[in-house]
């Protein structure tokens, strides 16, 4: 599935958003005379909508004449045309800050960044190394409207995130804690720790996180020897 990508929605393809959203499985007819336009230019945004991934179609057998399609939001779609939810995030975020045991604090926050991977684990490919891990996990931000890219550094690629993915919670600078959990979201999608090596609470233009290159497991010679000189130390 391609990234919905903004420059491909159009403001006129936003009334068929709004339509799908409060009755779904509408066919081309029923969208024709509520928009009162075309049948082709009714098709034309379904196309357009349906090729980034916020449409889909569901084929209906009439009698013995032809199929026709009935067309629905998918759950990206649902997520795309339907309102923000920012001030609710922005509540629960505070809530969550003003924990006060540090520990439980901890433990929420790894695990809202845990699934909160878990959206993009299922769209990446199986068995895929860092590099391609990463490039796909660009194409799933852009559908998040998350812009960002992949530049190369050293053994390891970097990943620049063009714009914050949570504008209304980071902007104090003491909000290092969504740092850590982009961190931590990031780390358990790539599938080894991400560090963040600058932050636009920093002053930097973007946040960079860069996968940490995994340490080569020590042989059993080595790891026997060290042993050994530990017991005699």
């Amino acid at each position: 599935m391609r990234a919905a990508k903004a420059e491909h929605i159009r403001p006129i393809d936003q009334a068929v958003l709004d339509l799908l959203r409060q009755h779904q499985n509408l066919t081309v007819q029923d969208l024709t005379e509520r928009l009162e336009v075309t049948a082709t230019a009714v098709r034309q945004r379904l196309d357009r909508l349906e090729e980034v991934g916020l449409v889909g179609r569901s084929k209906e057998s009439v009698g013995r004449g032809r199929p026709q399609f009935r067309y629905f939001l998918t759950a990206l779609g649902m997520r795309y045309s339907s309102v923000s939810y920012a001030e609710l995030a922005a509540a629960l975020w505070a809530e969550v800050l003003d924990l006060p045991n540090p520990s439980l604090r901890s433990r929420i926050l790894l695990r809202v960044a845990r699934r909160m991977s878990q959206d993009l684990i299922h769209e990446l490919p199986q068995d895929a190394n860092v590099d391609d891990r990463l490039e796909e996990i660009v194409v799933q931000l852009a559908r998040r409207k998350i812009p960002a890219t992949l530049t190369p550094k050293g053994n390891m690629p970097v990943l620049h995130m063009l714009a914050c993915p949570f504008p209304d919670l980071a902007g104090d600078q003491n909000q290092r804690h969504v740092c850590e959990l982009e961190q931590e979201m990031l780390s358990a999608a790539v599938g080894q720790s991400v560090q963040l090596e600058c932050c636009r609470l920093d002053g930097h233009e973007h946040c960079q996180f860069r996968p940490v290159a995994a340490v080569e497991p020590l042989p059993a010679e080595s790891i026997r020897l060290l042993n050994e000189n530990e017991s005699l130390s």
